[in-house]
């Protein structure tokens, strides 16, 4: 006959089994952080990102950039890119918005994730187009990252709704590099990203661990393979 004890703890077993897993919480906190651009030595722009709550699990991710000199301020070119997104396990992006002056372009996308679909409005023009769970937008794709990295530093893939069909990109660690900063010499996750089918199309990644994997530098090819670098300067 069973034992009273065996039984409780099979009865333990099954109902820990039939629970369902604990929710992660989001991972990502508020920042603002400040970024050189730079190519042959030479500063050619300035970004900013920064990432603010604007409601109860609603997110706004920022990046504002503007040529430097005196050619940027001639022409008024700036890009300014928003995505709205809530937590949800994942990040899951609700709209994105991209919009440039001067050689004027404006780029809006709403995520309808009940119907699995996602709508673009570029300069006026509409277009929709399925997508997967987990697909991000050209910006949310970097707080991806640094959220799957602060629950495991392990590869991963990211479908993306990029220039009017979905894309996938492809993040692989590295190795890791101390590098000299505007904050000092910080510890960093050197990543790889590639844009599956785009293998010309490459860029490298130091996030740092202990700020949450926020970017530290961004290396990449233009389409002339002229290296331009995206380094930190300044962090709230």
């Amino acid at each position: 006959m069973m034992s009273s004890t065996i039984k409780l703890l099979l009865v333990s077993i099954m109902l820990l089994a039939a629970s369902p897993l604990p929710a992660v919480d989001n991972p990502l906190k508020p920042f603002r952080a400040n970024y050189t651009l730079e190519q042959e030595d030479d500063v050619i722009a300035t970004t900013q990102l920064s990432l603010t709550s604007i409601g109860d699990n609603l997110w706004r991710y920022r990046s504002f950039s503007e040529p430097t000199g005196w050619l940027g301020t001639m022409l008024g070119i700036s890009v300014t890119q928003e995505s709205e997104w809530s937590w949800n396990d994942h990040i899951r992006p609700s709209r994105y918005r991209y919009d440039r002056t001067g050689k004027a372009k404006h780029v809006h996308m709403k995520f309808d994730w009940q119907k699995m679909k996602v709508t673009n409005v570029v300069n006026g023009d509409p277009w929709q187009m399925d997508i997967p769970d987990g697909t991000q937008d050209k910006l949310s794709i970097n707080l991806a990252l640094m959220a799957h990295l602060t629950q495991s530093q392990s590869d991963i893939s990211f479908p993306v709704a990029d220039g009017g069909r979905l894309k996938t990109y492809d993040f692989k660690i590295v190795g890791q590099e101390s590098i000299n900063t505007s904050l000092g010499l910080i510890n960093t996750i050197k990543v790889s990203r590639n844009k599956r089918g785009r293998k010309d199309r490459k860029a490298m990644l130091w996030l740092s661990p202990d700020l949450g994997y926020l970017p530290i530098r961004i290396e990449k090819a233009d389409k002339d393979d002229e290296i331009a670098t995206l380094n930190i300067q300044s962090l709230e």
